[in-house]
């Protein structure tokens, strides 16, 4: 492991594992001496027919140690061992055999743990086995060197019994705890932050554990009847620790109570002259081990338990397909920061994925938002924890306050570029939508995909632009949207005739054709009226019930009403020509034409005198349909225009698609037409192609006497606009016709 791997280990509080170095083998070496003259200083007078060390804590730490570490620290241990036996004075053929197999054994430790990681899937199967068989193997082994370094003869069945359930109790307890430390330190002794503190629980253990101490010490001086089971109390402790304490501290506690029983059974085998009774005390360690293995069972069986139940937490906070954070990790992660600590957000989009999927395939979909995630590691290596993929194409990342946002967003813009042009993003060379918010807090936690939505489709709408930069609070996003959710409803209502909330107004405006002034022309346009009387354009509205798919059925409701209104009026008698829009999504519509001819028969309206408005720039999703229904509307006789011409980029594929007798130019063009330039020459080129197709020029946005000047001499007779006549109510146009009104504004030139 590398330097930065052990400053995360300093700062987490826990020793660094990375090589010992001879810092760390001398503290091994110290700690293994420390152990065996502790356990020494329990057993002084081990008696003359017992020649073997109580060396059951330092084996256990060791094995322990191995298990954290590895086998670096294996020869500091060995040496510890080595100079041990050299300084009690065993025999050289007792020194090679006994230090031979503790080496043989941290090597078993170390490769038994290791095949049961690569072969045991379980964490509980791998916890449960790993240190109850390294307590069974070592004690066998190590009671087999004890008897046969026995000079007097075999010892008692009873004495063999008692070391090997020395050994197996120091290993149950003490190698998990020695692990526990080096791998997660102090820490792992204490509830995390959040968790109350088990200060009650705790006292009310360590003072059951005394008293249950007490009561061991004192049993021969108790009756009978109360001594047979006070040892079976003890056996409680253990359990009592791991569902009283938290995760992590019985492995601390229980170690220590069994010590404490330890040197209350030193003082009962201890005679009145302080002479211990070795094999009386060895023979008691039943007791001792059957404490300890419940205690090891429980605490890992609730270990295993609490770290299964981590694990799942852990993966309902985050994305199975990227790593990073999911929804609710990142809304989390943002609720529990500090209420003065302020985050920018940023938000990265595929648009439209769920048909980039149905085209390309949900395998290459997913594995551009893998690239995706890569690409945002890469670039942000530092705040990768701070990322996320909220849902399906929509990834998002938190910024601390004071960073050059737009500066990082950037950044992350040309990573993407050079991904797509390395191959690892070609399939997002339709844009990916990048949008920063200025600021989000604690608070914007529960709607942060709703505000990354909205800020990612406006960074669609937008042209020419990086990235949207939303300055505001994020709650006006949400306020958008659900003022944008409102008008949706309102436009529903309108539609089923409900005008509780507003409703749709038919406006006009005149279209003045020169050279045949008498004739009486207008485009349909639509309004909305507030119920406080206010009227709105359909800017206000229109882009609304496009996202929402209204289009067609707002369409309908113009061309139905329109219909109904000039057929009914006699005004509508003297009417030339009416003409009303549709939308990409009518046009595209399998039922337009059908719906179209119902219309024109159920209102006796010619087919003539009807004329139909595509606008050069809208989407159409469904080309062909569009191209069958443009042939279909001319063979029923209805006029084709297209309007806003040379607005788009595909000017000329409309005109080769759909036979148009009429070509509208934007009023962009119009505006400095009087001044020679590049206008008056796109409106020059414009009226040669309408030549060629033998179609009408209407000119839009027609303002001054100047602009009519000059469209005159450019062959322009058609005009619409302000300078020609104001949007009016289509009643009040219809009673003018009727009149006899040009329905024109008087200051418009007259005809030539």
């Amino acid at each position: 492991m590398g330097k930065r791997h052990q400053r995360q280990c300093r700062a987490a509080g826990k020793p660094s594992l990375s090589r010992p170095g001879w810092q760390k083998g001398i503290l091994a070496f110290a700690t293994w001496w420390l152990a065996a003259l502790a356990i020494t200083a329990l057993l002084p007078a081990m008696s003359a027919d017992m020649p073997i060390s109580p060396l059951w804590l330092a084996n256990s730490l060791a094995y322990g140690t191995v298990l954290a570490i590895g086998l670096k620290p294996v020869p500091y241990f060995v040496a510890a061992a080595l100079s041990w036996n050299l300084a009690r004075g065993d025999a050289p053929l007792d020194i090679v055999v006994g230090t031979g197999t503790f080496l043989l054994l941290m090597l078993f430790v170390a490769g038994f743990s290791r095949w049961l990681e690569r072969h045991v899937e379980r964490d509980q199967a791998r916890r449960l086995l790993r240190v109850p068989i390294i307590a069974l193997l070592s004690a066998s082994l190590f009671t087999l060197l004890g008897v046969w370094q026995f000079a007097s003869g075999l010892p008692e069945p009873e004495l063999a019994i008692g070391l090997w359930l020395s050994e197996a109790t120091s290993v149950l307890l003490f190698t998990p705890l020695a692990r526990q430390w080096l791998l997660h330190g102090i820490r792992s002794w204490v509830p995390p932050s959040g968790e109350s503190r088990p200060m009650r629980p705790l006292l009310v253990w360590c003072l059951l554990a005394i008293l249950v101490l007490v009561a061991i010490a004192e049993m021969p001086a108790l009756p009978r009847e109360l001594s047979d089971w006070l040892l079976y109390l003890g056996l409680v402790l253990p359990i009592l620790a791991v569902y009283l304490l938290p995760v992590g501290l019985p492995r601390l506690v229980v170690p220590l109570f069994v010590l404490a029983w330890t040197s209350v059974q030193l003082e009962m085998f201890t005679d009145a002259t302080g002479v211990l009774d070795e094999q009386a005390m060895l023979q008691g360690q039943m007791v001792l081990f059957t404490a300890a293995l419940i205690g090891f069972l429980s605490i890992e069986a609730v270990h295993s338990y609490h770290r299964a139940n981590q694990r799942l937490e852990q993966a309902s906070r985050r994305d199975g397909l990227t790593g990073l954070y999911n929804d609710l990790g990142m809304t989390q992660r943002l609720a529990h920061k500090s209420a003065d600590e302020r985050y920018a957000l940023i938000g990265i989009q595929i648009p439209d994925i769920d048909d980039l999927a149905t085209l390309t395939g949900l395998d290459e979909v997913h594995a551009m938002e893998r690239g995706i995630a890569d690409t945002l590691r890469a670039t942000v290596p530092v705040r990768q924890d701070l990322g996320a993929r909220l849902q399906p194409g929509l990834f998002a990342l938190l910024v601390p306050d004071g960073e050059a946002h737009g500066g990082l967003i950037e950044s992350l813009r040309q990573a993407f570029q050079h991904s797509e042009r390395g191959g690892s993003l070609s399939s997002a060379r339709q844009g990916l939508r990048l949008a920063l918010i200025e600021r989000v807090e604690n608070a914007d936690a529960r709607h942060l995909t709703s505000i990354l939505l909205m800020a990612c489709t406006r960074a669609g709408q937008q042209e020419n632009e990086r990235f949207y930069h939303h300055h505001g609070a994020p709650d006006h996003l949400i306020e958008a949207h659900r003022e944008t959710l409102r008008w949706a409803g309102r436009l529903r209502n309108a539609l089923a005739g409900d005008v509780h909330d507003g409703g749709f107004e038919l406006f006009v405006q005149p279209i003045l054709d020169r050279q045949q002034p008498e004739q009486a022309r207008a485009e349909v346009l639509l309004r909305w009226r507030q119920p406080n009387g206010e009227l709105l354009s359909a800017g206000a509205f229109l882009p609304i019930a496009e996202n929402f798919g209204l289009m067609p059925r707002v369409d309908a409701w113009v061309v139905s009403n329109a219909l109904a209104m000039v057929s009914s009026h006699p005004g509508g008698e003297r009417l030339t020509e009416l003409a009303i829009n549709l939308s990409g999504d009518s046009l595209a519509s399998a039922g337009l034409v059908g719906a179209l001819s119902q219309y024109l028969t159920h209102y006796g309206w010619p087919a003539e005198r009807l004329c139909l408005e595509i606008t050069e720039s809208m989407v159409i999703h469904d080309v062909q349909v569009a191209r069958e229904n443009v042939r279909a509307l001319h063979a029923l006789g209805a006029c084709l225009a297209i309007d806003d011409f040379g607005t788009g980029q595909a000017s000329f594929a409309y005109l080769q698609d759909y036979p148009v007798q009429e070509l509208k130019i934007d009023g962009r063009f119009i505006q400095h037409i009087a001044t020679p330039g590049f206008d008056r020459e796109v409106v020059r080129a414009t009226c040669a192609i309408a030549a060629y197709l033998k179609a009408k020029v209407v000119a839009e946005f027609v303002e001054t006497p100047a602009q009519v000047e000059a469209l005159s001499q450019l062959g322009v007779h058609c005009l619409q606009g302000f300078g020609i006549a104001r949007p009016m109510p289509l009643m009040a146009y219809l009673e003018g016709v009727q009149a006899g009104l040009t329905m024109v504004e008087s200051t418009a030139p007259s005809a030539s």
